[in-house]
């Protein structure tokens, strides 16, 4: 997985581009970081497919993180005059389901975060 993909993917989820682009670096090199951490096998033992895929989630982890702080730090609806604006929460929604879509695609080689159900012998 390289950085450069992983900011590649964020720039075209959040079309940001230059100095706000920037402003995220972190944020996608967070994103990567937490995408490694979940590896099942090697890195390395991964086609160049496969990584690229990773950087792709990567990406879109990347950009739930970003709305994530935009829906933080923005004002949920603002009043002028006679007119109110309401800004709809549906993009973190949105993010968190293609991130979700990516790590489905690579549940191989991605250790499953959700639900688990075993057993335990007495």
């Amino acid at each position: 997985m390289s950085f450069y993909d992983v900011l590649r993917r964020f720039e075209l989820l959040s079309s940001l581009d230059g100095k706000d682009l920037s402003r995220y670096q972190e944020l996608c090199k967070e994103a990567l970081e937490d995408v490694r951490g979940r590896l099942k096998v090697p890195e390395e033992s991964l086609s160049d497919g496969k990584r690229l895929r990773l950087a792709y989630a990567a990406g879109a982890l990347a950009f739930y993180k970003y709305c994530l702080l935009i829906s933080a730090t923005e004002p949920e609806s603002f009043s002028a005059g006679e007119v109110k604006v309401t800004i709809s929460d549906k993009k973190l929604g949105v993010a968190k389901r293609l991130f979700e879509e990516e790590c489905k695609g690579l549940s191989d080689v991605l250790c499953d975060e959700g639900f688990y159900f075993g057993r335990v012998k007495a």
